[in-house]
């Protein structure tokens, strides 16, 4: 019976994130409890200290997530009650509220509670967020359940639990089993336990090409290490992918610019995936080192690595490739085109502009969708007519990144075709409305709110999503009208963009007129 209380709890709970936030793009139906109907809070108290078994878990939930701290008293007496899902669902809505008197008895229940599972408990200490019984919570490392060891680690790293770093090695050192070294790795990864440096890199020296080896190359980057440069640059070459993207990322954390001679030498084998991970540590460790090799590469006949180099003079701002990188650019047969444009873009020289304006419309197939990134990231205003052409080539790709560039460029004079192109093409409207959003000017404001007015759910759905995030007041009168409107999925987006706004949270629209009628 408590797996099926717990189950109604947690779908509860679901439902009603979903009714808050928006939840999934499904149109409501007659069968759902609209959200006009839902219950005040004084009834729910009423309901917790009186109602049913079943309503009083309903309740528990909805007070905790509604972050009604009245219910506080009767919620830590229900963590005694007779029922599991009463003090399952009891637990979750303390959490919930942040009720850290109770983080004690809500730990011991995880361990003495053979009615409910311990993950239960752990998503209540999750959102209790309360260090002081990280003791209580660490030896669950130690499951055999890999569920529960993950949920665990999770549980740690949200509630800080950097205190018990030491008894977490200690366990960790012991442990003889592969498969939980895993876990370990991960958490001492997560938590910065430095002292856990020697132990990650005897995890390493079992190339097994197992989730426990990229864990622990992951880990050593978390945690900043010393003495891994040699174990992660030697991991981009060996045949684990996933080794290697973990390998990257930790030189990456680290951030060692002696490393770069030794990752660049990486470029020169054959092996796709590794240079690639090699790329991105060299585009992302600051050094004017990595940009002159690169410009190296670009000045000899290696072509099969001149994309790598570009983006690693790009990344690295190296200003003394900007001539090279825009000569490759004009020539149709360079390979990776699109890479030497993005580079100018990250280069960011104004004097680049008018090449990367050429490549944009000329048709050919590599080269424009980098120029149209790279026209964007730099701000160039004057090439807003190249990339308003741009969208009407008909190249899907190529018009995305028109958008973006058009975006990023937040000019008012791309209103116009925009409308237009919402109007001829409305299942690209998460895009450009996007566009839109980002210009700051009333015209986009409005074509914004017009958007939502539409009867196509691919329209109205994303305008009410950048309305929201767009948080002018200007629109409530908008959403107002919309919250007392028919259309009752367009009601919850509206409940959901007006808290956006406003910072209030109401689930009616008779509730939302009078808080607007008193905050005129």
């Amino acid at each position: 019976m408590y797996l099926i209380q717990k189950f109604i709890i947690i779908t509860l709970l679901f439902t009603l994130i979903q009714n808050c936030f928006g939840g999934t793009n499904e149109p409501e139906t007659k069968e759902v409890l609209p959200m006009e109907e839902e219950l005040s809070n004084d009834v729910l108290l009423q309901t917790l200290e009186s109602g049913s078994n079943f309503d009083k878990g309903q309740a528990a939930i909805q007070l905790g997530n509604r972050g009604v701290s009245k219910a506080v008293p009767l919620l830590r007496q229900l963590l005694s009650d007779k029922d599991p899902g009463l003090r399952a669902g009891a637990a979750i809505a303390l959490g919930d509220l942040k009720d850290k008197i109770s983080s004690s008895k809500i730990a011991n229940l995880m361990w003495s509670d053979t009615e409910n599972p311990k993950d239960v408990y752990l998503d209540a200490l999750t959102r209790m967020k309360d260090p002081s019984v990280s003791n209580r919570i660490y030896p669950l490392l130690d499951s055999e359940n890999p569920t529960i060891r993950l949920q665990t680690v999770d549980t740690l790293v949200q509630i800080g639990a950097n205190s018990v770093g030491s008894q977490i090695l200690a366990m960790a050192t012991k442990n003889k089993d592969r498969e939980k070294d895993k876990t370990f790795a991960m958490v001492i990864g997560k938590l910065k336990i430095s002292s856990g440096e020697n132990y990650l890199l005897n995890l390493t020296k079992v190339q097994d090409d197992s989730p426990t080896l990229a864990a622990s190359y992951l880990a050593l980057g978390r945690i900043k290490a010393k003495h891994a440069n040699e174990v992660l640059i030697q991991a981009l070459t060996l045949p684990f992918d996933k080794g290697k993207e973990n390998a990257s990322l930790a030189l990456i954390e680290i951030g060692n610019p002696t490393v770069i001679p030794k990752v660049f030498s990486v470029l020169k084998g054959e092996n796709i995936e590794s240079k690639l991970y090699a790329t991105d540590v060299l585009c992302s460790i600051p050094s004017k080192e990595a940009g002159k090799l690169a410009f190296g590469i670009l000045n000899s006949n290696e072509t099969m690595n001149w994309g790598y180099a570009a983006k690693i003079i790009g990344r690295q701002k190296y200003k003394e490739g900007k001539n090279r990188l825009e000569e490759l650019l004009l020539k149709p047969n360079t390979p990776d085109r699109d890479h030497f444009a993005e580079a100018l873009g990250w280069i960011g020289d104004p004097s680049s502009v008018p090449i990367l304006r050429k490549v944009l419309l000329s048709g050919e197939k590599e080269g424009p969708y980098g120029s149209a990134w790279a026209l964007g990231v730099m701000g160039a205003k004057e090439s807003v007519p190249d990339l308003i052409l741009a969208l009407e080539k008909g190249d899907a790709k190529l018009m995305v990144y028109a958008l973006e560039a058009l975006g990023s460029i937040a000019d008012s004079s791309s209103l116009p075709k925009l409308k237009l192109l919402l109007s001829d093409r409305p299942k690209m409207a998460p895009q450009i409305l996007s566009t839109v959003a980002l210009i700051k000017t009333e015209e986009a404001r409005l074509v914004l709110e017009d958007a939502t007015r539409s009867k196509n759910a691919e329209v109205y759905r994303p305008a009410m999503e950048e309305v929201a995030k767009r948080k002018d007041k200007k629109s409530i009168p908008l959403l107002l009208e919309l919250a007392n409107g028919e259309d009752a999925e367009k009601r919850k987006l509206s409940y959901y963009a007006l808290t956006s706004i406003t910072g209030q949270k109401f689930r009616s629209a008779k509730e939302w007129n009078l808080w607007v009628k008193d905050n005129p």
